[in-house]
């Protein structure tokens, strides 16, 4: 009987780890007001950062970014909406930009961090006005302003 007991429970756990941790993780970012979604998808060590809201990667404005060589402590996304000339900015840095489907009048993604005028690269521009800070490592805006984070499961 435990036998058997054991058999099942190995299986449901390898089922699990095989089918159940490979779903994607869907976010949705929007500006405080709620007029702008930025839709964030990660698969597999990808990356999708799409204009709008969806549920699953669409045919066009979205950017594919790499993922796999993020430190989990300092994998963090950065967003400014209606900054300077673009409806949103998104800048995640440590990634690498596979493709760009995105307006790039309208919507302005980056791997790298803005630097002050010594060269340094600078979070500053992301902790005042429509800006928000999410980190992936707490999974949630740090600090907690400058957007709504809704985390699908």
């Amino acid at each position: 009987m435990f036998k058997n007991l054991f058999y099942l429970l190995s299986i449901q756990t390898g089922l699990f780890i095989f089918f159940g941790c490979n779903d994607p993780e869907l976010i949705h970012f929007y500006s405080e007001d709620k007029t702008q979604c930025v839709t964030v998808i990660d698969d597999t060590g990808f990356r999708y950062v799409i204009e709008g809201k969806h549920y699953e990667v669409p045919e066009k404005n979205y950017a594919k970014l790499n993922t796999n060589n993020i430190d989990p402590l300092s994998d963090i996304l950065y967003i400014c909406w209606r900054n300077q000339s673009y409806e949103w900015k998104v800048v995640a840095s440590e990634a690498e930009i596979v493709d760009n489907y995105l307006d790039h009048t309208k919507f302005q993604i980056s791997t790298e961090m803005p630097t002050d005028d010594r060269g340094i690269p600078s979070e500053l521009e992301f902790v005042e006005g429509n800006c928000a800070i999410f980190s992936y490592y707490l999974m949630r805006l740090s600090p907690n302003k400058g957007g709504i984070v809704e985390i699908d499961d």
